[in-house]
């Protein structure tokens, strides 16, 4: 049975995947990505089949946390971290992945460099025309936003001119249709006989 991360890096996968069509118009092809661990493989979708149909796996530097898709469809950024997740064990490697995406078959290619996060990221996405990727951390609650330069590759931490409240266990990140806000959803904690809630916002 597919876990909650697995079947969001999935969806995501599948958003990113470029559909193929033919100059004759032949049925559409989508590729679909799905992560264990650190190795993230590209499914083709036999739909009238209704199979998966495994192809390569690329191997990040640490667990995939969440992928999200460059607008152009071209790209796909990819977190990772060796954190356990919640307030589990932390660990030291976190980063931000890019891959191109073949156009004809959805297969991955390392796209430069990974860049280091301070911590394990919980979630990310990019602003609408992907000029920016912007990533949230749970543990401490926190929201940052890097460049993506002009070659697509993930770049630097964009420094902002005052503190974020980033809340209680932030847990999504999203950028408004028009460009102009960011909203962090922050997910709090339970309470405990010895401890007050700790609200979401």
């Amino acid at each position: 049975m597919f876990s909650r991360r697995t079947f969001l890096s999935a969806a995501a996968g599948s958003l990113a995947a470029p559909r193929v069509t033919s100059a004759a118009q032949a049925p559409q092809k989508t590729a679909l990505y799905a992560n264990v661990g650190a190795d993230l493989t590209r499914y083709d979708i036999d739909v009238a089949g209704a199979e998966l149909i495994k192809r390569e796996t690329v191997t990040l530097p640490a667990g995939v946390q969440y992928a999200w898709p460059h607008a152009s469809r071209r790209y796909l950024y990819v977190a990772s971290s060796s954190s356990a997740s919640g307030y589990g064990k932390a660990g030291t490697d976190h980063h931000v992945t890019a891959f191109k995406i073949d156009p004809a078959t959805g297969a991955l290619s390392p796209h430069g460099k990974p860049i280091p996060l301070p911590t394990r990221p919980i979630h990310m996405s990019t602003d609408i025309p992907s000029e920016n990727i912007l990533v949230a951390f749970n543990n401490p609650s926190a929201l940052r936003v890097y460049r993506i330069n002009k070659d697509f590759t993930p770049g630097e931490e964009v420094t902002q001119p005052g503190p974020i409240d980033a809340g209680i266990f932030a847990h999504q990140v999203r950028v408004t249709p028009n460009n102009r806000q960011v909203i962090l959803v922050t997910r709090g904690n339970e309470g405990t006989p010895a401890k007050a809630e700790d609200r979401a916002r």
